[in-house]
């Protein structure tokens, strides 16, 4: 699939009445399956470009399954290089808080030991009221999760 990626973020740009002095973006569902890494890298100098910042939340399930070929490595040396933070999102089931926090403590040291990446939040898709409590030892943020909602 094939993204316009100038004129996406220059739509965003545009659309605001007073040119924005900081941009900060969510981009979920990475790395899709066969994406092009020349495609991702031009997707990091447009961000660059508008001296942006992107949150890149990845799936802890897809990581466990792909983190180790050679494009996703890629990617996530591209996003450390260029200092843009990765999150990770959680599909916990059964969804207790102790596999949560199990989940996440395997996610936090893949992630650091693989690709030198610190994870500072996540995002949780189960409903767990108590997701907050259960991953704050941890030291990572929940982020848009539903266990937040009320």
């Amino acid at each position: 699939m094939y993204c316009n990626l100038d004129q996406l973020l220059d739509g965003c740009l545009k659309a605001r009445a007073k040119a924005p002095t900081r941009i900060a973006l969510m981009i979920e569902g990475f790395p899709r399956p066969h994406h092009p890494l020349m495609e991702f890298a031009k997707l990091l100098f447009l961000l660059r470009e508008h001296n942006a910042k992107a949150t890149f939340v990845v799936d802890w399930h897809d990581i466990r399954e792909r983190g180790l070929c050679s494009s996703v490595g890629q990617m996530m040396q591209l996003l450390r290089h260029n200092e843009h933070e990765v999150a990770v999102k959680f599909k916990a089931a059964p969804c207790s808080a102790s596999h949560l926090r199990q989940h996440a403590v395997e996610a936090l040291h893949f992630l650091q030991r693989v690709y030198g990446i610190t994870v500072v939040s996540v995002k949780v898709e189960c409903r767990l009221p108590n997701a907050t409590a259960a991953l704050q030892p941890l030291g990572v943020t929940v982020v848009d999760g539903i266990g937040e909602q009320r």
